[in-house]
């Protein structure tokens, strides 16, 4: 994938398009051996970002809009929804969910694998989820302890 390249696919606002999102990404980024050794990482995090804007953002014309493109020495990655539903979109962020929760831990898992992550939301109510997960996974920023 030259430097300039950028991918973008549409997909329905269902659960099961985040492993058809995951597996289109994770392919992709094999291809060239600067992304193919974060490949695993980018996959996560992109799992992570559709099934947060699919569990929490409303559809966006019915779907969702997925990018991920290289960017000097790390891929970015962005998830657009449709914000989060009547009234002014919330605040994303992660948060300390309870030992015996189900769920709750994805945006962390973002946090320790993403060199930087954030949101946000453009005049039209659209929510950006976006994270950057550098080529070379030592060089991201140690984890606070």
């Amino acid at each position: 994938m030259p430097a300039s390249t950028v991918r973008c696919v549409r997909v329905r606002h269902e659960p099961q398009e985040v492993s058809s999102v995951r597996r289109a990404l994770h392919d992709d980024l094999l291809r060239d051996p600067r992304t193919s050794p974060v490949a695993d990482d980018v996959a996560v995090v992109t799992s992570e970002l559709v099934g947060n804007a699919v569990r929490h953002g409303s559809p966006l014309d019915g779907g969702l809009i997925v990018r991920w493109r290289l960017s000097g020495d790390e891929v970015a990655v962005e998830v657009v929804d449709g914000g989060g539903g009547d009234g002014p979109p919330r605040e994303v962020a992660a948060h300390d969910a309870d030992p015996m929760d189900t769920c709750g831990r994805g945006l962390h898992i973002v946090e320790e694998i993403s060199r930087r992550w954030g949101t946000s939301v453009d005049t039209a109510g659209r929510r950006t989820v976006w994270a950057l997960v550098p080529f070379a996974p030592g060089s991201r920023p140690a984890a606070a302890v």
